[in-house]
Parts: C-alpha cells; structure tokens; sequence
C-alpha cells in the first residue's frame, strides 16, 4: 500500500503511536488541499499560511480523537473551517491579493478581483458553502458534517448563496462592461 492510498485510521494509529514518518506523511497527504481551501477562505496567502500551519498543530494534538475510517478528512476541513472563521472575525476586510497579476490579463485579474468580493461580501452562512462545495469540490454530505449542519440546510444555503452570489456579479460585471465602452468611446474620439 503505498502511502497516498493509506486509510486514514492507519494513519492516525501511526500519529497516535508518536510515528515520526506518520508526521510528514500526514502533513505530504493533506496540506495542499487544506492550504487551498484556507486560502480561499481568507483570501490572503500569509492569513492562509498561518491557518493552515494552526490545523496541522491543532489536529496532531488531538489526533486521537478522530472516531471513524472516514472522519480524518472531514475532521481536518472542520479544524481549518473554524480558524477561517475566526480570523475572519477579526479582519472583515478583503486584502488585495500581493501577487495580483497586472498587464495583458488585467480584465482578468479584476473579474477574479470582483468574484473574490462579491463572495466574501456574502454572509458566512452562504460563503462557507460555496468555498466548500463549488471551489474545493467537496461532497454536499462532506460539506454538511465540515460545517456541522444538515444536507438540506446545506444545500439550501447553497442554493441562496449562489443566486446572492450570480446577482452581485451581475451587477459588478455590468458596471464593469459600462467602464470598458467608456474607454473605447474615448479612444475613438482621441483618434
């Protein structure tokens, strides 16, 4: 069995016995998906970074408290789940991103910009949701136990956060499209 294929119980018998390799095991099987979803939860690499480090700490502490085969990963998201949340509490604003890209792609860039505001402009009940099931493509049964609700409120936030999320945009992406023709007339009048 090689050690991505390992169950997560192996594992966390490995962890709970104090197994050095266990450690970077664990850390190798889960932190790009953790950091990607921290990061899109805060929107900030260094806030990312720091609460993904904290779930790490936080789950190798209690490692002996997952009770299921299948709990490990879900156990982890609830971890960085509720960090996110926190230190979302304590920094309302969003941060521009420092590696925003400028140039050539910069309608791009602020399309991204503009979802990245619209989504944490949204209440936590429906970005939570989305970030869980709609970026990091996590089951809606995941993502209700991650959250600690039912599926069906699950997928009713969902459902709200989507058509909040769609109307946002809309409204962005047409004061956006306003702007653009606004430079093309003025380009062609300079001309």
């Amino acid at each position: 069995m090689t050690k991505r294929s390992e169950e997560p119980k192996t594992l966390v018998e490995r962890l709970s016995s104090g197994d050095g390799e266990a450690i970077e095991d664990f850390f190798n099987l889960y932190y790009e998906r953790i950091f990607k979803y921290t990061y899109r939860m805060l929107n900030n690499p260094a806030d990312a970074e720091d609460a993904t480090q904290e779930t790490f700490i936080r789950a190798l502490r209690r490692c002996g408290d997952v009770r299921s085969d299948n709990a490990l990963t879900h156990w982890l998201f609830r971890i960085a789940h509720n960090l996110c949340v926190d230190k979302r509490r304590q920094q309302p604003l969003v941060e521009l991103p420092p590696d925003l890209p400028i140039g050539q792609s910069e309608d791009r860039a602020a399309t991204r910009l503009s979802v990245r505001q619209a989504l944490m402009e949204l209440p936590a009940d429906y970005v939570d949701p989305l970030i869980l099931c709609d970026v990091q493509e996590v089951t809606a049964n995941e993502a209700a136990e991650i959250l600690g609700i039912s599926v069906p409120a699950l997928k009713s936030r969902l459902y709200r956060g989507r058509s909040a999320l769609r109307q946002r945009l809309s409204s962005v992406i047409g004061q956006q499209g306003e702007e653009q023709e606004k430079k093309k007339k003025k380009r062609r009048k300079s001309k």
